[in-house]
């Protein structure tokens, strides 16, 4: 919870799916010091709960909304209302009266189901102690000092001397893997005698939550949970399939593309699975990955046993798109360069603090360089000179392709500096400076992430 924005005497609406007693007895103490020294009036709404009891899935915006209209007072609640239901006969009036009814029933649930929580006056009392993560992991300096206030919405309290030796903007890569968001109400859990081992879930899972995984029958033994025999090219392992719960979002995408008869993954609510967590983290770090003992260009199934290099992104609950940036890194993963402009990839995989692209034991993964329009064409431009003048000095000593880069950027920089900024055309999106030709322009790329050219 961020306090910023929340004023003394104001109003603040959560949604819980655990009814006033258990919500108060799970929130924070930060939360709870700072409610009651403040007066704040607290209500809850199981907005998930209803969004499920009228067909709408996860979709809990319009509950929600409602619910604001009515605690909020900002403009009669009735009247709230009623513009909530001409906009949703406006937006849904084309898919159908079942479509809009279900939504005039979130309106009304929202306004009614809503539910004001007393704040004891005690909480103002209690002493915070530092918060543990949830999850036992060692978490890197950086990750503690920079990932983890960010994520708290504290960023823009850390000092300048915490970027000390990251003047250039670098960020460490895989920072995704340590948030443990834990936000799914549902997870997969998975049936093994039912499960026929074609790791479609794998390929289509979004975050890359669920993962199947070879195992000696040492590691099997040792990890404490059932395996089954392997099959076809990988009879000689044991074979299971196993999931992040708190890195999951709960879009059901692999329950639904599981071809079995009967189905191998079936959701349950999170805090059923909470366990299975232990259970990724000795399949992640300790069995590993052992995608050399099939070929991975031969199908997409086993393909699934390779490590993936894009994890845990901020993508959206069954996103489409990042299954197949998945795949890739799969495939080529080790020697990737990446020159990304905008859209939903920029979000998805740039989302300061969260980079779920991320490298290898070894020391190999994607590099990757973002900037906004035509910008990421001058990266492509710079990894393109500096692969092929590497290519050429292959003999040359350690760095040199790095300083060959570092020469070019420079110069395209110098470049930039003598062009006229005046304003000397209008093109379709405003006004420009300089010249309206293409090449003209700053590249600005005082960061390439890694040594894209190994």
């Amino acid at each position: 919870m961020c306090s910023k924005g929340l004023k003394a005497g104001g109003s603040f609406l959560l949604n819980s799916v655990h009814d006033a007693a258990t919500t108060c007895r799970t929130l924070p103490d930060h939360m709870k010091v700072y409610l009651a020294k403040n007066k704040i009036n607290f209500y809850i709404i199981n907005a998930t709960k209803i969004a499920a009891e009228l067909g709408l899935g996860s979709r809990t915006n319009t509950i929600m909304q409602s619910a604001f209209f009515k605690i909020a007072g900002v403009i009669p609640f009735d009247k709230a209302v009623e513009e909530m239901k001409k906009a949703i006969a406006k937006t849904y009036g084309k898919k159908g009266e079942d479509i809009v009814n279900m939504n005039y029933a979130a309106v009304d649930a929202g306004g009614k189901l809503v539910e004001k929580v007393e704040v004891p006056a005690e909480w103002a009392g209690i002493e915070v102690k530092e918060a543990s993560h949830g999850v036992d992991m060692k978490r890197p300096e950086f990750v503690r000092s920079i990932v983890d206030p960010i994520n708290a919405l504290k960023g823009d309290l850390l000092p300048v001397s915490t970027f000390n030796g990251r003047e250039d903007g670098t960020w460490d890569n895989g920072t995704a893997a340590w948030e443990k968001r834990g936000i799914a109400v549902n997870v997969p859990e998975w049936q093994i005698d039912n499960c026929i081992q074609c790791n479609q879930c794998a390929y289509v899972c979004p975050h890359a939550v669920i993962r199947p995984f070879l195992a000696t029958d040492e590691e099997a033994a040792a990890s404490g949970v059932a395996w089954k025999q392997g099959l076809g090219e990988t009879k000689e392992y044991k074979f299971r399939i196993q999931i992040s719960p708190l890195d999951c979002t709960g879009c059901s995408n692999c329950v639904d593309v599981c071809p079995a008869k009967q189905k191998a993954l079936v959701m349950k609510p999170l805090e059923s699975q909470l366990d299975q967590q232990k259970n990724w983290e000795y399949c992640n770090e300790k069995v590993g990955y052992k995608g050399d003992a099939v070929d991975k260009t031969r199908s997409v199934k086993n393909l699934q046993f390779t490590q993936p290099l894009f994890e845990f992104s901020g993508a959206c609950a069954g996103c489409g798109e990042t299954p197949y940036i998945k795949a890739i890194t799969q495939l080529f993963g080790d020697k990737m360069m990446v020159a990304n402009a905008t859209g939903c990839t920029s979000i998805y995989s740039g989302s300061a603090p969260s980079t779920p692209l991320l490298h290898q034991c070894a020391g190999t993964g994607p590099g990757v360089g973002q900037l906004a329009l035509r910008g990421q064409c001058r990266i492509r431009s710079g990894y393109a000179r500096g692969r092929g003048e590497a290519a050429r000095q292959d003999t040359a000593p350690h760095g040199a392709g790095d300083r060959r880069m570092h020469e070019v950027l420079r110069r395209a920089e110098r470049r930039d500096e003598g062009v006229d900024r005046s304003a000397r055309f209008v093109g379709a999106f405003g006004r420009g400076v300089g010249t309206a030709r293409p090449d003209d322009g700053g590249l600005r790329l005082r960061h390439l992430q890694g040594r894209f050219w190994r």
